[in-house]
């Protein structure tokens, strides 16, 4: 068969007629390029799952953990999102209470809230020429008829009335507004008691300073003269007549309201702001010793002493020992057998307060929450003070940021008078003092305006004079650091 025949026997195909695939279809074709197992032989899994991972898209673990909070999210009831509220509104407090300590500071005075008289007086030296007071010699052996009255020196004006000017006033007033706060700066009121008859036998005003990190502490010897009229003319015995003031009057806290008005008797003679004041007396001295484990001193001597009136023994041998409560009483209360008397006691004083405060502030630092515990348990009814919680925490603060080495103590500036019944300040020292370390205000204090009614000597007497206007640098010394005390302790004199 030749090729026409062969071309002529040809059949020709009808083309199929095309449909348009459905979307069912579709979607089995798109099922069936997604499934590997096609491509493998019955049985390989393996490959086939890897295929899939291949085609699965990459998550990363910052992905992996946002899809698991969602889904933890989701599954919340609402007393988990309340009590994620709850916990969040707490914390929120928290963190606001804890700014406000960080932050918290003492009120200071307002602009012209200055709690002494700044009005000048003339010159009180009696040696000086324009004063009316003749001294009196009261060395021993002379004739003293009289008992020393207190000298009135600053009468009480007539206040102007209706619509009366006062000049001196608004003089006063202009004057005050030089007297600006130096911020940092606090002084603190420490008053020690003895119960059985209401005698501040320790008087310290403490300065607490952020403003140079340091804190001063001045001792007033319990035999300082006062001419406030008390019995002994003695400052102890001041503050006793405060409290039985306060009791006879009805006031339901007479101890309060004794220290407070012992603050301002000190605020208005001295020239000083007190911020704060707290009154320990000696049961509430014991306790803290005990609740903070004792502290351990060096005796300067054997102290040995018995008073059946107090029921006090005071046996302390010389040496390092390690002090209870009560032996650390008789401690700081001891002064039968020094040659200076209460100068001696004022000395033994200063080593335990360097080694109080050394106790106390490993005991903060170590946060001993129970030992703290148990100190503010155990002085609640023997503690009287006018700071509040914030005030406390506050010069916590200030304590733990304070070494030992800035921690200064000295006794006010002054002496025994020619009698060796008082210790007499000495006016120019002990001005010069509150300058360098309590005056809170960028104006010096003036000798015009210092103890301007002369509540510290009888201007009659010039045993007490040859002290109080004596030149200051016989007075103004011995400054110890709390370190140094820690270290080496104070030579105290013994009688032999």
């Amino acid at each position: 068969m030749n090729n026409d025949e062969r071309e002529e026997k040809k059949v020709p195909v009808e083309p199929e007629s095309y449909e348009e695939p459905s979307e069912e279809d579709i979607d089995e074709l798109e099922e069936d390029s997604d499934d590997v197992s096609i491509y493998y032989p019955d049985g390989d899994a393996e490959h086939m799952a890897e295929d899939d991972e291949e085609d699965t898209p990459i998550v990363t673990e910052r992905e992996r953990q946002k899809a698991r909070v969602r889904k933890k999210n989701s599954r919340l009831t609402k007393s988990q999102i309340t009590l994620i509220a709850v916990i969040f509104i707490l914390y929120t407090i928290v963190i606001v209470t804890a700014a406000w300590i960080l932050f918290y500071k003492p009120a200071q005075p307002k602009e012209n809230e200055i709690p002494f008289d700044i009005t000048p007086v003339e010159n009180t030296d009696p040696s000086q020429a324009g004063t009316n007071a003749d001294p009196v010699d009261v060395t021993p052996g002379a004739d003293q008829s009289e008992d020393p009255v207190f000298l009135e020196t600053s009468p009480i004006e007539d206040q102007p009335k209706g619509n009366e000017t006062n000049p001196q006033k608004s003089q006063t007033e202009t004057k005050a507004s030089e007297w600006q706060v130096i911020d940092g700066k606090y002084n603190i009121l420490i008053v020690g008691m003895d119960k059985q008859a209401n005698l501040a036998d320790v008087t310290m005003i403490v300065n607490v300073s952020t403003y140079d990190n340091s804190i001063t502490v001045m001792q007033i010897p319990r035999d300082t003269m006062i001419t406030t009229g008390v019995a002994t003319n003695k400052i102890n015995a001041q503050y006793s007549n405060f409290v039985s003031n306060a009791y006879h009057s009805g006031d339901r806290n007479s101890y309060r309201t004794a220290l407070d008005n012992y603050a301002r008797l000190l605020e208005k003679s001295l020239c000083i702001k007190i911020h704060n004041a707290v009154m320990v007396t000696v049961e509430g001295l014991v306790d803290i010793v005990d609740a903070c484990g004792g502290v351990d001193v060096y005796v300067p001597g054997r102290m040995y002493y018995e008073d059946p009136y107090q029921d006090l023994v005071i046996d302390i041998p010389a040496g390092w020992q390690h002090l209870d409560g009560y032996s650390a009483m008789g401690f700081v209360r001891f002064r039968s057998d020094y040659v200076q008397a209460d100068l001696g006691r004022l000395n033994a004083q200063k080593i335990f307060i360097s080694a109080l405060y050394k106790k106390v502030v490993e005991l903060v630092k170590s946060f001993d929450v129970a030992t703290l515990a148990a100190v503010a348990g155990r002085i609640h009814d023997d503690v009287y003070t006018d700071m509040s919680i914030s005030d406390i925490q506050f010069y916590a603060r200030c304590f733990l940021n304070i070494g030992m080495d800035r921690v200064r103590m000295f006794n006010i500036p002054g002496g025994m008078e020619a009698g060796n019944w008082y210790y007499v300040i000495n006016r120019a020292g002990t001005r010069a003092a509150i300058n360098d370390y309590f005056n809170i205000y960028s104006k010096q204090i003036d000798d015009s305006i210092f103890d301007r009614n002369l509540t510290f000597c009888f201007n009659q007497y010039q045993i007490y004079c040859d002290v109080y206007y004596a030149p200051s640098t016989y007075y103004y010394n011995n400054i110890y650091d709390a370190a140094s005390v820690d270290e080496n302790s104070i030579y105290i004199p013994f009688k032999q």
